[in-house]
């Protein structure tokens, strides 16, 4: 198999069945038959891998990669922002661990009229649980309160992070791009305001945000970047979202 997942095809051997014995030939005959039945000689010319990546159009590629996203037991996320107005409130960064079902575990950085804090927080079973400066112990909170979205759906399989990439219109293949020690495929696109701010709990929800989503040859999500009016209508920001360190073990837990 090639890094791209090209198959090459399996040259069968010039064999006579007719004079073999006949258990020698019925013991062939079953062998070639798993054969077949498990894909490892070509006996038909039906693809069923649904074509390498290389093969997949941008929206084809984005489907795959939420479908493996979704899949994954865990998932390690940071956000990063830029161009933040002063004054704002809302999501300034965030590090931690997402699960699924949905669950997160981690710190946010919050900005409340330009203030900054961070907060420890656990999210499952539709509870959030937040450490806050000044505030001993873990407390259950309102994330809205906070100026923050439930952390848990941004790993939900139907309105999560990975629900934009198959909501993003016009997606086109862009330039390859270095993280770390992978090269990455991008596909850029736009995805409605209104997505991105129930997911966010901040922005313009009748913006429309420019996507441009980091994509592995395997199909792994590993960056999201999203960059449109976050604090409100003729503003610009960027959230940048990293995702790796796919299924490691991860433990989430109510304080």
């Amino acid at each position: 198999m090639t890094a791209l997942g090209y198959r090459h095809p399996v040259r069968a051997a010039s064999v006579s069945l007719t004079t073999m014995p006949t258990t020698r030939r019925a013991t062939l005959t079953a062998a070639l038959a798993i054969a077949c039945a498990t894909g490892l000689a070509a006996c038909s010319g039906d693809d069923s891998t649904g074509g390498t990546s290389a093969e997949q159009t941008p929206a084809q590629r984005l489907a795959a990669a939420k479908a493996v996203v979704d899949k994954a037991p865990s998932v390690h996320l940071t956000l990063t922002s830029a161009d933040v107005p002063s004054g704002a409130s809302g999501v300034v960064s965030a590090d931690g661990w997402g699960k699924h079902p949905p669950a997160f575990k981690g710190t946010f950085k919050v900005s409340l009229k330009g203030v900054q804090a961070d907060a420890e927080v656990v999210s499952l079973d539709g509870e959030t649980y937040a450490k806050l400066p000044l505030v001993p112990g873990m407390n259950k909170i309102d994330p809205a309160s906070l100026g923050l979205p439930d952390p848990a759906t941004l790993f939900a399989t139907d309105a999560g992070l990975t629900s934009l990439l198959t909501k993003t219109t016009n997606p086109a293949a862009g330039d390859q791009v270095r993280s770390g020690s992978d090269v990455l495929s991008t596909i850029t696109g736009k995805v409605p305001g209104k997505d991105v701010t129930t997911l966010f709990g901040v922005g313009d929800a009748n913006g429309t945000f420019d996507a441009t989503y980091g994509l592995t040859d395997d199909q792994q999500l590993r960056q999201v970047v999203l960059k449109g009016p976050f604090f409100g209508a003729g503003s610009t920001s960027t959230y940048t979202l990293v995702l790796d360190r796919y299924g490691e073990a991860v433990t989430i837990e109510k304080p």
